[in-house]
């Protein structure tokens, strides 16, 4: 089950996250060991969990989310007077880490680490994130991204 009150207190943190954003911030937030309650696949964009899809959707429908379509994303929001008292550390360390980076990195990301959760093993990154997603990125910013993920101790030594 989806911690609804977790999902909420992501949302207002990051601030109007699109679906894109926050399905890849919650998936770094699960690799960092903090269950939520979201199972993952690789979908299109990346690593996509229904779980946290369905949530948000109920969350708007109980009135506790504001979902805005757009032609290009689907903007989520916590309504107004809605309020979380969840509060976690690595939480919030996960979204002062990547929050400002855009949906397509985040996508891109969260890839290279879903391969690398596939395996763990860091050498086969680069070529698994290249057979899932093409030419969609550059061999640099793969690696940019590898190495982001190194940085925020996402691979066990």
């Amino acid at each position: 089950m989806v911690n609804k009150d977790a999902i909420v207190s992501i949302i207002s943190k990051i601030g109007s996250p699109c679906k894109k954003t926050l399905q890849k911030i919650v998936f770094l937030i699960e690799a960092k060991g903090e269950d939520l309650g979201c199972d993952y696949g690789i979908h299109f964009y990346g690593p996509y969990s229904s779980d946290l899809d369905f949530t948000v959707y109920e969350l708007n429908n109980e009135g506790k989310l504001t979902i805005e379509y757009t032609r290009t994303e689907h903007k989520i929001s916590v309504t107004d007077g809605t309020v979380s008292s969840y509060d976690n550390e690595t939480v919030n360390s996960v979204i002062d880490e990547f929050a400002t980076e855009t949906a397509s990195e985040l996508e891109l990301i969260a890839t290279a680490l879903y391969v690398y959760l596939g395996s763990h093993d860091t050498s086969g990154i680069l070529d698994g994130v290249k057979k899932i997603k093409g030419s969609k990125y550059s061999e640099d910013r793969i690696i940019d991204a590898i190495n982001k993920l190194e940085h925020f101790g996402y691979f066990a030594a």
